[in-house]
């Protein structure tokens, strides 16, 4: 596969790609930004990609990177601020308006749990390519899975109380 035909077959994910940030809890705005670093990240990697592999795996494996460097950045902002006393809202916390009941349970989850349920219900990803992308056994999928609906089944048993 050439580079060119690649990076246009990798622009099929940009939905997907901005949909896996937001679900992470980064506001619409941030989340294209990080879509674009996804992108510069595949060209800068675009020799470590094997067409035997599939792209939605590699592009998604780099997606979780973006992510993870985004949040070290952004603790480490938080960290200088409260250094120097500057107290302003983290852009951590997913954004909520009140519509969307099960986004707002998704967003409660922790990260690793988040991650999972994003990969594997959201992008429709199998449990074998969660488990490459995130760097764990598939085992580990499927109980993270399984935490992640017991919580969102406590989270909706509780609203309804």
């Amino acid at each position: 596969m050439s580079d060119d035909s690649l990076m246009v077959e990798a622009r099929k994910f940009e939905k997907n790609l901005l949909n896996f940030f937001w679900r992470q809890g980064v506001p619409y705005s941030e989340g294209e930004d990080l879509v674009q670093e996804t992108y510069l990240r595949l060209w800068k990697y675009r020799g470590e990609y094997k067409p035997s592999a599939k792209l939605s795996t590699f592009l998604f494996l780099m997606a979780r990177q973006v992510r993870l460097d985004a949040l070290r950045r952004e603790t480490r902002r938080e960290a200088r601020e409260e250094r120097w006393g500057k107290d302003q809202p983290s852009s951590a916390n997913p954004p909520f308006d009140g519509r969307d009941d099960v986004r707002r349970a998704v967003g409660r989850l922790s990260d690793p749990l988040r991650e999972t349920v994003e990969l594997a219900v959201f992008q429709d990803l199998p449990y074998a390519e969660v488990g490459k992308i995130l760097g764990i056994p598939v085992g580990t999928v499927k109980s993270r899975m399984s935490n992640a609906l017991k919580k969102l089944k406590e989270y909706f048993d509780d609203e309804r109380s």
